[in-house]
């Protein structure tokens, strides 16, 4: 019966604790280069001194060899190996610090590192409605120097919308100033479709056709 990748993986797992629990009982009697003496043996992995000159030696030597190393997750409490050749990607591709260590399973690491993800869109797009909200606000009211100064900051933003919504408060005021500003985006529309010119240039005409079609309704 062929088995599962689960299961392949279960039993390669069982292996490398397997394997890590030997070398760990075979330091206690032996230092690692006297363990490979006659070649490297499985679980261990040279390492390479000349990525590692970089760090700061204070608190002890880089390793001459990488060894399986068994630990539990400090989060699901999973038994787990990270590997030799984990630990040399980790230190010399990666630069991971040479004096860490693993504390998580790769599902953890995971998990970890998609609410993380999940946090920061969310803390973006909230962010930014926030902030659209607080500007549309401004349209409601006449413009004081504090509500220009926060139209002309979002005209910086680096987020197009905000900048778009900046030009829709201009049009709602529609004093001489904004309207004359709003001419000046139209008029630098820029020959690139889908630049900030043309954008701006689009949202400019269109807040101040509304603003025409206001003006024939009086």
């Amino acid at each position: 019966m062929m088995k599962s990748n689960k299961q392949r993986r279960a039993e390669i797992k069982a292996r490398r604790l397997e394997r890590a629990a030997d070398l760990k009982a075979k330091l206690r009697t032996q230092d690692a280069r006297q363990l490979s003496a006659g070649g490297l043996v499985p679980g261990m992995a040279m390492a390479d001194k000349s990525r590692l000159a970089h760090y700061n030696t204070t608190f002890g030597e880089v390793p001459d060899f990488y060894l399986d190393r068994a630990y539990t997750c400090r989060d699901c409490g999973a038994q787990e190996v990270w590997t030799a050749k984990q630990q040399k990607w980790w230190h010399e591709v990666a630069q991971g610090s040479v004096y860490s260590q693993a504390v998580r399973c790769r599902a953890c690491r995971q998990a970890r590192r998609a609410l993380r993800e999940a946090a920061l869109r969310n803390e973006g797009a909230n962010l930014l409605g926030d902030e659209v909200a607080r500007l549309r606000a401004l349209a409601t009211k006449k413009p004081t120097a504090d509500s220009l100064a926060q139209v002309e900051a979002a005209l910086q933003s680096k987020w197009r919308s905000l900048r778009v919504v900046a030009i829709e408060v201009m049009g709602h005021w529609a004093g001489p100033a904004q309207i004359e500003r709003l001419q000046a985006f139209v008029a630098n529309s820029g020959d690139s479709y889908g630049s900030w010119e043309y954008e701006a240039s689009k949202a400019a005409a269109k807040a101040l056709a509304r603003k025409a079609e206001d003006d024939s309704e009086c």
